[in-house]
């Protein structure tokens, strides 16, 4: 039996947030690169804050069933904004 996560987790891979910043400044200008950043910054903010909140109510198997561990879902919730 799969288990919901409620709400709306976006799990960006490394890569593609690598992507996104080093391939911003070849099309866009410098404040739309910046504003591009921020964006990513802040969706990583809010996703991690909202993580943290509700990791008590996530049982293990909901865990698994998003495809990570308890550790790894800790260390996820902990690491800062800029950091993918």
């Amino acid at each position: 039996m799969r288990h919901a996560i409620e709400g709306e987790y976006t799990r960006y891979e490394q890569r593609q947030i690598a992507g996104l910043l080093v391939e911003a400044p070849r099309h866009l200008s410098g404040f739309e690169a910046v504003r591009a950043t921020f964006n990513v910054w802040q969706a990583r903010r809010n996703l991690r804050r909202q993580m943290a909140r509700d990791m008590e109510t996530f049982t293990d198997a909901m865990l698994e069933d998003a495809g990570m561990t308890r550790k790894e879902a800790e260390r996820e919730v902990r690491k800062p904004f800029w950091i993918a």
